[in-house]
């Protein structure tokens, strides 16, 4: 059992691809009261899932007298693809097609105990139900015919992956561009904080400089006026004459001061205002092109904070659409 040629092989994986895509959109369609057309191409197959069956049937060759030996290595097999998978997703494309964070004993969000649970049982389902039928159909069909059909689903589902993947890496060229306008942001209103501190530093030390120094002139003049009194009338005008350059030399630092941070912060607020228009052109541009994803795979997200939640990104496609129908 499960000896086969690589075409054989082949055909197995695109029969449980398909099976897996008629399991999830059915499920999935229920879940939402509408169809949805699950996965990462557009055609009916899910590639996760063909693997997952080879994967399962490779692994349970040793143990198909044993059930609870087949249920446990489907499980831990099953898991450990659908880990890769969604790893690989993230880092390759930065989102995520499936998410587990709100389940109990879960990894990442990629993995979680219920759903490891049910890929063990979907293994013995598959082994000793699935497995034996499906064999039995290909070996009763015609060699050249199914060789035919393979190549032409092979073909298709190649087309179809180029396609996706294209749109993934565009997708994903948007998300890091958002990524660094959202950097960019940040390290604006870093600047402005640094700024406005800066300002009230320069204020409260000039304040003070100008009362120590009123200190030091009363204290010097007590201190000698006994001794100069004749030179009073002199020394009380080169004192005002001192204060009034004094005076004039702070007011000119206060006003160059509070031009420069003036035009500083005109321009960071142009520079924002700037940053926020490109924002929300890509967030306009990334919910164009992340309609059929998020179409496709209800429970997805983006992992990126540039672009907002993808709650957010939900509500302005739901409200783009809405305008469209009235």
């Amino acid at each position: 059992m499960f000896h086969y040629h690589f075409y054989q092989w082949l055909s197995f994986f695109y029969f449980y691809c398909m099976m897996g895509w008629c399991f999830e959109s059915a499920y999935v369609s229920l879940k939402q009261r509408r169809f949805v057309n699950r996965g990462f191409l557009k055609g009916p197959w899910l590639p996760l899932y063909g693997s997952g069956a080879i994967l399962v049937l490779l692994l349970t060759i040793p143990f198909q007298e044993t059930p609870w030996a087949v249920w446990l290595a489907g499980s831990l097999g099953a898991t450990a693809l659908e880990y890769v998978t969604g790893e690989a997703m993230v880092r390759l494309f930065k989102v995520r097609y499936w998410d587990y964070s709100n389940q109990h004993f879960q990894y990442k969000g990629h993995i979680c105990l219920s759903s490891s649970v049910a890929w063990g049982f979907l293994s013995m389902l598959m082994v000793y139900v699935l497995q034996p039928a499906s064999e039995r159909f290909l070996f009763w069909l015609n060699g050249e015919a199914v060789s035919v059909g393979t190549f032409a689903v092979t073909v298709l589902m190649v087309y179809d992956f180029a396609g996706a993947f294209r749109q993934a890496m565009d997708l994903r060229r948007l998300l890091e561009q958002a990524d660094q306008v959202m950097a960019d942001l940040e390290q604006k209103a870093l600047q402005k904080k640094r700024l406005l501190d800066a300002a009230a530093v320069f204020a409260k030390h000039a304040v003070n400089e100008s009362i120590a120094d009123k200190k030091e002139a009363l204290a010097q003049y007590a201190m000698s006026v006994d001794a100069f009194v004749q030179a009073a009338d002199r020394l009380s005008q080169t004192k005002e004459y001192a204060s009034d350059r004094l005076n004039q030399t702070r007011e000119y630092a206060s006003d160059w001061l509070s031009q420069t941070k003036e035009q500083f912060m005109e321009r960071l607020e142009r520079e924002t205002l700037q940053l926020e228009e490109r924002q929300e052109q890509l967030k306009a541009m990334a919910a164009e092109r992340a309609e059929r994803f998020l179409t496709h795979n209800p429970g997805a997200a983006f992992m990126t904070r540039g672009i907002g939640k993808t709650a957010e990104i939900r509500e302005y496609m739901r409200n783009r659409r809405e305008k469209g129908e009235r």
